[in-house]
């Protein structure tokens, strides 16, 4: 499973919140015209009162869920029907948040973004589980991109680096290999914990090569403990 971008747009086809998730270049207007096109269409032709929650080509699918006031959308790439159906729970789930806390403001919203800066950590605290099962980008990748890429761990991560993963012998022949101290890795989550950062901020921050830092980050991405966001 791949995400590729997820779009938060208002009834009329104003882009509330966006949000990419690797390297795939999406043009933002062009998909947000497009979705909001395919949704007008689907209500006035296509005889079922349902809403259109799938645009599929391949592999590549375009899922979506809808109140009153909004549509959600995720562009991924997926085959699995479990997977598909675990995404569009977490998009209603998101949306219905969403509309908890803005549902009444939205009814009489007159376009000033920054009265929505909150959604953004609604969307992207409910994606954290899916986020740790997608794949992370090669290490060539993030390396070339050292602040495109943000790093988070949340309590969870830390608790598994301290109790399963610091002291295990695989990760010590890792950190041996890359020639440091264990107490770098510490040093990375710490700045990381709680707080996005990229591997520039990190790197000012604790004096640490940038390929070293892409390095541990990535490794414990594979792992499950730490997030990776654009």
């Amino acid at each position: 499973m791949n995400l590729y971008d997820l779009y938060l747009i208002y009834k009329g086809g104003q882009t509330l919140f966006h949000k990419r998730f690797g390297v795939v270049q999406i043009d933002q207007d062009l998909i947000t015209a497009f979705l909001t096109a395919i949704d007008n269409f689907s209500k006035e032709v296509l005889p079922s009162s349902e809403p259109l929650k799938v645009i599929e080509k391949g592999d590549s699918k375009v899922l979506m869920a809808y109140s009153p006031d909004l549509v959600i959308a995720l562009v991924c790439n997926t085959k699995n029907v479990e997977e598909m159906d675990e995404l569009r729970s977490i998009l209603e789930d998101i949306l219905a948040e969403i509309i908890r806390v803005y549902g009444e403001f939205l009814k009489t919203w007159r376009g000033n973004l920054r009265e929505l800066d909150g959604i953004g950590a609604i969307i992207e605290s409910k994606l954290q589980g899916i986020l740790k099962k997608t794949p992370p980008p090669p290490l060539v990748t993030l390396i070339e991109s050292p602040d495109t890429f943000y790093f988070s761990i949340d309590d969870r991560g830390i608790n598994l680096y301290n109790t399963l993963l610091r002291n295990s012998r695989g990760f010590g022949l890792f950190i041996n290999k890359l020639r440091i101290p264990i107490e770098y890795c510490d040093m990375i989550l710490n700045e990381i914990y709680q707080d996005k950062k990229n591997a520039v901020e990190i790197a000012n921050s604790l004096g640490l090569d940038i390929n070293i830092i892409m390095a541990i980050l990535r490794t414990l991405r594979v792992r499950g403990l730490v997030n990776i966001w654009m």
